[in-house]
């Protein structure tokens, strides 16, 4: 009896302590928007310095050419 109320009380503080499913998806989508915005920022700074580093080394050829 004293083994099945211990075991009673360790199942019960383990499931309430699970996480459900609805709070997984939440957290999945709450993490996805976050990388989202976060790749898309990265991206931008990329290509906005990638673009400014190209035109540089354009004009310094071509300076150089001349």
């Amino acid at each position: 009896m004293k083994k099945n109320i211990l075991l009673l009380i360790v199942c019960s503080l383990f499931f309430s302590s699970c996480a459900t499913w609805t709070g997984i998806k939440q957290d999945a989508t709450i993490t996805w928007d976050v990388v989202k915005d976060l790749s898309s920022h990265v991206w931008k700074s990329t290509k906005d310095t990638s673009e400014e580093i190209y035109t540089t080394a354009k004009e310094k050829t071509d300076d150089l050419i001349k």
